[in-house]
């Protein structure tokens, strides 16, 4: 059955007013991307410290492979809710954002489609251990898309085995949000299968990359609400 405190992260957001209405809906998260090489929604730091100060609710600032130099640069300009690494980061790189940054630090994790479950859930599970004894606050299970010698991680739009999801989750003391293709028709089984401690979407509330669906934002936070009357 899905948790009533089930979070909800809205991410991607690109621009004031957008920020301004997903924090008015009824989300506990708003992320910003910063610096994301071929994403449709990075932003510049400019940009981004438009948007998070509009924002009313937690801003996570998302990036991917920074120098944890330039991050923590980025992070004591700009002054988000926290930082969360959606790229290939190592442990140590989250140790020293802790030690250097007072806001949380979140690791994204990207699981392959259609690749082998049981080596996959081991190597997520012993991951996962890793970040959260280097003290990352939260850790966020997305979709990895191999399309020939390029993996795309995030943004795909697409959802990956929730079964495996819910495996991992069972085996590590983490708290654990599920992102990856999720959209309102989807967010029952999600919440069903997995019971994630929060959700994180992107493309799914979209009417264009980067642009926020108010009606779309509202029926997935409306869903989850509603999550154990829904189940």
């Amino acid at each position: 059955m899905a948790s009533m405190s089930c979070k909800i992260k809205i991410c991607g957001v690109t621009n004031r007013e957008d920020a301004l209405m997903v924090s008015e809906s009824g989300a506990d998260y708003l992320g910003v991307l910063v610096e994301v090489p071929g994403s449709p929604r990075s932003l510049s730091r400019e940009i981004a410290g438009e948007v998070i100060a509009a924002a009313r609710i937690p801003v996570l600032l998302l990036t991917f492979d920074l120098l944890p130099d330039h991050l923590i640069k980025l992070a004591r300009e700009l002054r988000p809710y926290g930082v969360q690494l959606a790229g290939n980061e190592a442990e140590q790189e989250v140790k020293v954002l802790k030690d250097r940054l007072t806001g949380e630090v979140w690791k994204s994790l990207h699981i392959p489609v259609g690749e082998g479950m049981n080596s996959i859930i081991n190597e997520t599970v012993d991951k996962i251990v890793t970040f959260t004894e280097a003290g990352a606050d939260r850790i966020v299970l997305d979709t990895a898309v191999v399309k020939g010698t390029k993996v795309e991680k995030g943004g795909t739009g697409q959802t990956f085995d929730w079964s495996m999801a819910r495996e991992i989750k069972s085996k590590v003391n983490a708290c654990i949000f599920l992102a990856g293709g999720l959209k309102p028709d989807n967010i029952k089984n999600a919440l069903r299968q997995v019971n994630p401690d929060g959700i994180d979407l992107s493309s799914g509330v979209e009417k264009s990359p980067g642009r926020k669906d108010e009606a779309l934002v509202k029926s997935v936070i409306a869903a989850v609400r509603k999550g154990k009357n829904l189940l």
